[in-house]
């Protein structure tokens, strides 16, 4: 079955999005992928050079159908970041926020994203960011997603209360404790109902907290939860993952059936233009996009062919509205 990726990244350099977006469709042909998504990473203003869907979009158009976009990761996002502070949020700030918004979706963004909640930094040079899900710029873009029906991608790492950082992550960008991230999204989900919000990388989770049991409860409790997986093979270092060494993780498996409607599958591929040289934490994720590539066609070989259907391609062309070939 051909399906479709909701989360996938363009490296071009120094503007060579051109031929990342070549790479990517060849990477698509051999893995089935009828239509990507691609979305900027979270990006702030301390990061040497930011992008945002403007980088990318006519490159896209090259491929008519196998391409959207979603945009904010460059621009929205830095924004968020750079007022974590909620006093400093004016209602100019608000209004300037909004109308960035809306200036991408009539460019032709399907949503927004990749905005961030709690970022962990993974490697040098990868930022750490956090504000609560339901910052006010947050809840600002949650209205505009609301009345223009579209989705908000949201990386947001899963931690109940705080919690001490991991000793892998400990050192670097990360502080000593990391703060609690699940009650502020409860927050911002009940906030607008009609919102939705794509929760990214389930299956794979890095501090153990985004575990089956809690989205579940969280989809009970709001039906505009949607969430992403990104699935990886059953010896990845992450924790709360789909596959298990046996086949599909059996909490897994029960929760896909209960909300079968609620989840799409977001690889978090990082595509590599071809004249890209040297090292960086989108060079260094992109060399484990085969494994995650092989681990997505195997997860969906195993689902039952109507729940494969609705993850693997139907309720990504209804949430983002895509028109899939």
């Amino acid at each position: 079955m051909p399906w479709v990726d909701v989360h996938m990244h363009l490296i071009g350099g120094r503007g060579d999005f051109g031929g990342a977006v070549e790479n990517a469709v060849r990477t698509m042909d051999r893995f089935g992928i009828a239509t990507a998504i691609i979305l900027p990473p979270p990006q702030v203003d301390s990061q040497p050079s930011t992008h945002d869907h403007t980088s990318y979009a006519s490159a896209l158009r090259r491929h008519p159908g196998r391409f959207a976009f979603l945009g904010g990761g460059g621009t929205l996002n830095a924004t968020i970041h750079r007022y974590a502070d909620p006093a400093h949020v004016t209602e100019q700030v608000k209004r300037d926020f909004a109308a960035t918004a809306e200036r991408i979706l009539a460019a032709g963004a399907s949503g927004f994203g990749e905005i961030a909640s709690l970022h962990i930094s993974a490697t040098l040079g990868h930022p750490y960011e956090f504000v609560p899900a339901d910052h006010p710029l947050l809840l600002v873009l949650a209205e505009v997603a609301a009345r223009r029906d579209v989705p908000i991608d949201l990386h947001m790492d899963a931690v109940e209360g705080e919690m001490p950082t991991p000793p892998r992550l400990a050192g670097g960008a990360n502080p000593t404790t990391l703060p609690g991230t699940i009650a502020p999204l409860g927050r911002l989900l009940a906030g607008n109902p009609k919102t939705k919000i794509v929760w990214a990388h389930g299956g794979s989770d890095p501090l153990g907290a985004m575990t089956p049991a809690t989205i579940g409860r969280l989809m009970d409790a709001h039906p505009n939860l949607h969430v992403s997986l990104r699935i990886v093979g059953a010896q990845a270092p992450m924790q709360n993952k789909a596959l298990a060494a046996g086949g599909l993780d059996p909490a897994w498996a029960q929760l896909l059936a209960r909300h079968a409607e609620r989840f799409v599958i977001g690889t978090d591929s990082f595509i590599v233009a071809p004249s890209v040289q040297g090292s960086g934490p989108g060079i260094t994720f992109a060399q484990r996009n085969e494994p995650k590539l092989q681990a997505t066609a195997h997860f969906l070989s195993l689902l039952s062919p109507e729940v494969a259907r609705k993850v693997g391609r139907d309720n990504a062309t209804r949430i983002y509205r895509l028109t899939v070939r």
